[in-house]
């Protein structure tokens, strides 16, 4: 508990967000005490002041932050999706959880996140005793599907960077019992059309162009252990 409240605080006070200009974080007034809807109460616990858990997901009312564990499941080869659980679609995903999709979107739920809505959401690793954050996307890039259709290694060249670009959370989509698709399928962060995964990149990448893959020397080794941090914008643009 104590590291991961390290890392919240690097990278949300020491540090600004690496959102796109016209985003803001969407704070809200008096948010260090989480309402809790009843059908909730069951899930969710009062670790500490201004701390929340649900399942394996930490929420920060105060700094209006949801953090988890993952680990870098794929560096080399096309990937589909930045993240999803072990029992995804692990072969095409940059990294990989034992997180329920279910509890994050519960936590994103208390955080004021009404589908659709646009969040941030940040990696973090600790290597050489120093702590590195930085945005999902700028893990993540683009290639034209000829120029690398017949390499296992796609990063090439011709390879470059997402736009500038946030995620839109969408909440998955709800099975006829009552259950989230996203934890039968385990389809968290989407770089493709997936009604099924919690949120899509926005703006959605042309998958009949263009293929993904992570950008190798910007990333922790494979199978390091990291920590992902989603946090809610708005949408409102500064006035000049």
């Amino acid at each position: 508990m104590t590291d991961l409240l390290r890392v919240i605080v690097f990278c949300f006070v020491a540090t600004t967000t690496q959102a796109d200009p016209a985003e803001k974080p969407s704070g809200k007034e008096n948010a260090s005490e989480l309402i809790i809807p009843e059908k909730f109460s069951n899930r969710v616990k009062k670790i500490g002041a201004d701390l929340y858990r649900v399942g394996d997901v930490t929420i920060d009312s105060r700094l209006q932050v949801a953090a988890f564990p993952a680990k870098v499941n794929q560096i080399v080869g096309l990937i589909e999706y930045a993240l999803v659980t072990d029992s995804g679609k692990i072969h095409e995903s940059f990294l990989s959880t034992k997180t329920k999709p279910g509890d994050v979107h519960v936590a994103m739920l208390l955080l004021g996140v009404k589908p659709p809505r646009n969040v941030s959401v940040e990696i973090a690793w600790q290597e050489d005793g120093k702590w590195t954050r930085k945005s999902i996307t700028n893990c993540i890039a683009q290639y034209p599907l000829e120029v690398a259709s017949e390499r296992e290694n796609k990063e090439t060249e011709k390879s470059f960077e997402l736009k500038p670009s946030s995620w839109t959370w969408t909440g998955s989509r709800v099975r006829p019992s009552g259950g989230l698709a996203a934890d039968e399928l385990g389809s968290i962060l989407s770089l493709q059309p997936d009604p099924d995964a919690l949120s899509l990149i926005a703006p959605m990448i042309n998958t009949s162009r263009f293929g993904s893959h992570v950008w190798s020397k910007q990333v922790p080794k494979k199978d390091s252990m990291v920590q992902i941090f989603i946090k809610p914008l708005s949408n409102k643009k500064t006035e000049s």
